[in-house]
C-alpha cells in the first residue's frame, strides 16, 4: 500500500507543474477564504466583467477600440439596472404596502373561515385548536411587524456598504474590461514558471466559467419576462 501511494506521488508530483498547479490552487482559495470580505467588491467586479466581456468583443470586432466598446457596453448595463430599478423596485414596493395593509383583513377573514369548520365537521375540528391556532397567528403577525421594523432599522447601516458598491464596482469593472491585457499579464509575472499545466486548467475552467454565468443570466431574463407575463395576464 505504502508503495502505490508512493509510486502515485512520484507519478503526479515528479511533474513540476502539476506542482505549481497545486501552489497556484492552494494560495488562490486561501486568499479568498481568509480575505473574502475585504475581496467582495473585486469578486462581484470580475463576474460582472466576464458577464459584459461578450458584448465589448462584439462590439470591437465592427471596429470600435477597447476603451470605446468598454464605456459603450458599460454605459448600457447601468442604464438597464437604473430603468429596472426605477420601474421594478417602486411596483414592488407599491405592493409590499398593499399586502401589509391588507394582511388584518386577511387574517380575519381566515380566522371567521376556520371558526365555520368546528360546525361543519364537529367530529374532526375542535373549536379551542381553532381559536388557539388563531391567536398564535395573530401573535405571530404582531411579532414579524416588530422584526420587520428592526429590520428596516438595521439596514440603515448597510446603505453605507451599498453605495460603496455601487461606485466602486462599476469604477472595478470599468478598468478590468479596459486593462484586461495587462493585468493579465501582470498576474501571470508573479506566477511560477512552470505554469503550462495550469494555464490548460485556467482556459478550461474560464470557458466554463463564462458558459455558466451567461447561462444562469439568460436563465434570469427568461423567468423574468415568463413572470412578467404571468402577472400580465392575471391583472
Amino acid at each position: 500500500m505504502l508503495e502505490m501511494l508512493m509510486q502515485w506521488y512520484r507519478r503526479r508530483f515528479s511533474d513540476p507543474e502539476a506542482i505549481a498547479l497545486l501552489v497556484i490552487l492552494v494560495a488562490g482559495f486561501g486568499i479568498i477564504f481568509f480575505f473574502s470580505g475585504l475581496l467582495a467588491p473585486l469578486l462581484v467586479a470580475i463576474v460582472l466583467a466576464y458577464l459584459l466581456e461578450w458584448p465589448t468583443v462584439r462590439l470591437q470586432s465592427i471596429g470600435c477600440s477597447r476603451p470605446w466598446a468598454t464605456s459603450i457596453v458599460l454605459i448600457l448595463f447601468v442604464g438597464i439596472l437604473l430603468l429596472m430599478a426605477f420601474v421594478v423596485l417602486p411596483i414592488a414596493w407599491q405592493q409590499g404596502i398593499y399586502l401589509i395593509r391588507d394582511m388584518p383583513g386577511m387574517l380575519n377573514k381566515l380566522s371567521d373561515f376556520a371558526a365555520t369548520l368546528p360546525r361543519r365537521y364537529p367530529a374532526l375540528m375542535d373549536a379551542g385548536i381553532i381559536d388557539a391556532m388563531a391567536e398564535n397567528m395573530r401573535s405571530r403577525m404582531l411579532t414579524m411587524g416588530d422584526s420587520v421594523v428592526k429590520i428596516s432599522l438595521a439596514s440603515l447601516v448597510g446603505l453605507l456598504t451599498i453605495a460603496v458598491y455601487l461606485v466602486l464596482v462599476p469604477l472595478m469593472v470599468f478598468f478590468l474590461l479596459k486593462d484586461k491585457e495587462q493585468m493579465l499579464n501582470a498576474v501571470r509575472r508573479v506566477l511560477p514558471r512552470n505554469r503550462g499545466l495550469a494555464g490548460q486548467v485556467w482556459k478550461e475552467m474560464n470557458q466554463q466559467i463564462t458558459n455558466y454565468i451567461r447561462g444562469k443570466v439568460l436563465e434570469m431574463i427568461v423567468v423574468g419576462i415568463a413572470t412578467w407575463l404571468g402577472s400580465c395576464s392575471l391583472g
